[in-house]
């Protein structure tokens, strides 16, 4: 699981610094584009691309409105993609499991905002020195590392995270499990 985990972190980050720092379209990271490509990598596209169609109905209306921080959705996917392939669950749970896993997500990556918040006087101090070469330099660097945070959280979740996911959804009761699929029915 550890291979898998890293080749999705790297999908994530991949993804995540094209869409939010390179191309700035905020499209790459729907499920409708993750999933799939976390499916091909691996080696079930087929679950991919139906799991993709369905988080990206759920995904769909959240957005970030203000200050409100919306689920992460490219997390939630992938984990559950790599949850219903690695352990061969059913796709409704996964599918509500993925709306908690990308808030829990959001949230951690809210955590590290004060750290991105602390390279401002650095940014600022650049800004002001006429440099521009250097600023492009040092910005680019950062939008480099600053998706790596949420990538090694994921690359943790999945390795490590997936089968304690798989006991925990097993020790369940009946009820429970029923809820959760009329929840992803939804």
């Amino acid at each position: 699981m550890v291979e898998v985990a890293f080749k999705l972190a790297f999908v994530y980050w991949v993804v995540h610094v094209l869409d939010t720092y390179i191309l700035s379209w905020q499209c790459l990271v729907r499920p409708i584009v993750v999933a799939p490509i976390a499916g091909l990598v691996m080696g079930d596209p087929q679950t991919g691309i139906i799991m993709g169609a369905s988080l990206e109905s759920v995904f769909m209306g959240i957005s970030a409105i203000g200050g409100s921080l919306p689920a992460d959705a490219a997390t939630g996917t992938i984990i559950a993609v790599a949850f219903t392939i690695l352990t061969n669950a059913d796709m409704e749970t996964a599918i509500s499991l993925s709306l908690p896993i990308g808030t829990i997500m959001i949230s951690i990556n809210n955590l590290f905002s004060p750290v991105k918040a602390a390279f401002a006087p650095l940014f600022k101090k650049l800004a002001t020195s006429g440099n521009i070469k250097k600023f492009e330099i040092v910005a680019q660097i950062a939008n480099i590392l600053f998706p790596m945070i949420p990538s090694i959280v994921m690359f943790f979740a999945i390795a490590y995270g997936v089968e304690g996911l798989e006991n925990l959804i097993a020790s369940l009761p009946a009820w429970v499990m029923t809820g959760l699929s009329a929840a992803s029915s939804m």
